[in-house]
């Protein structure tokens, strides 16, 4: 599903965070949105996903069932290990026991969290506890899959690897738009990478052309 927003305004607490964005997210595609702390990349997220109210301009409505959000800093589920966790990311879904505990399997091995699956989500490390929600998320398999800088507590060898993964998720017909400051990351990856600055788009394009109007700050 593609994603359009036309003059995308946001205000938090009677303060405007985002300032008429204009953007196009493709459908089937790994977008990245970058920009430094502060410049309104996960408002527009939570703006996305409907869970901020507070807007003005035009933004696709997609419907709450093709759609996840995975937001920064999660509490962990009390009392729920990590192979718990990642079983809720297929409730609803017409599997058998076999078919989907073989799906599990594969998203906690391809996700590196096999060796601790049974381990207490709470007492997980970070980095864990960001594998276990992605393979969360990837479970659900929505339509559009919302990620709120997902792997920043991952090792740098294993987060490529996990964009990799990201990536062939959306070669399946997913639209995938994710939240980073890892810049190197996104330019590997994404199809398409959309900065924002104060509040205000200063760049979308392909990545070939970031990198080119950005070299000079590298």
């Amino acid at each position: 599903m593609k994603i359009v927003a036309e003059n995308l305004s946001i205000h938090v607490g009677g303060v405007e965070i985002v300032h008429k964005v204009s953007c196009k997210i493709p459908e089937k595609s790994f977008t990245s949105i970058v920009g430094p702390n502060g410049s309104g990349k996960s408002t527009i997220l939570h703006a996305i996903s409907r869970n901020i109210v507070n807007w003005s301009g035009q933004l696709t409505d997609i419907d709450e069932r093709q759609l996840s959000l995975l937001p920064q800093n999660l509490d962990p589920p009390p009392f729920f290990s990590i192979l718990d966790v990642v079983n809720l990311g297929f409730y609803g879904k017409n599997m058998t026991k076999n078919e989907k505990l073989e799906m599990t399997t594969s998203l906690l091995d391809k996700c590196g969290v096999a060796s601790v699956q049974n381990q207490s989500f709470a007492n997980a490390s970070s980095g864990e506890q960001q594998r276990g929600w992605l393979a969360f998320v990837l479970a659900q398999s929505k339509d559009v899959t919302l990620l709120d800088e997902p792997l920043s507590s991952v090792d740098l060898p294993s987060r490529k690897n996990l964009y990799q993964l990201l990536l062939n998720f959306t070669r399946t017909g997913k639209t995938l738009v994710v939240v980073t400051h890892d810049i190197d990351m996104a330019i590997m990856f994404s199809d398409k990478i959309i900065r924002l600055e104060g509040g205000i788009k200063v760049f979308e394009g392909t990545t070939s052309q970031y990198q080119e109007a950005y070299s000079m700050l590298s």
